[in-house]
């Protein structure tokens, strides 16, 4: 039976921050029914908590889903590459944010080998900027 549970997460401060683990959620059909946010004690860090609607099996689930990378990748990109890029950020599982007619911006999730594989394969497009989040990390019970 879903309960609400309460959930910490503390990441780097980073702008969108907030917005980026929202759609996280989202995306996988999670329930959050409140988020609240606020900067710590530790400078560079946000306190995110979360509540969400969840049995044991979807809670186990959102720890997992938080546990991992978010990375915003801007490539060069031309009409003749752009579908190639398209085609890799799919195989990824990355999320094409901005298309224009010489960048395009890439939000990819994942483990650290595989922001790393897809980091190398569009270094040969040419990277123009990448914002990480960093590992965002959770604490059980009332430890921060």
């Amino acid at each position: 039976m879903a309960k609400e549970h309460q959930v910490l997460i503390i990441a780097k401060n980073t702008p969108g921050i907030g917005t980026r683990i929202l759609a996280l959620f989202n995306r996988r059909g999670f329930n959050v029914t409140k988020m609240t946010s606020g900067i710590t004690n530790k400078p560079g860090y946000a306190r995110i908590t979360i509540t969400v609607e969840a049995d044991d099996r979807i809670l186990d689930q959102v720890q997992k889903q938080i546990y991992k990378l978010i990375d915003v990748v801007k490539v060069k990109a031309s009409a003749s590459t752009r579908s190639q890029i398209v085609q890799i950020a799919d195989v990824y599982r990355g999320n094409v944010l901005d298309i224009s007619p010489t960048s395009m911006i890439i939000e990819v999730i994942g483990s650290v080998e595989k922001l790393r594989g897809f980091i190398q394969i569009m270094e040969t497009y040419g990277i123009l900027e990448i914002a990480k989040t960093g590992i965002t990390a959770m604490s059980r019970g009332e430890k921060m």
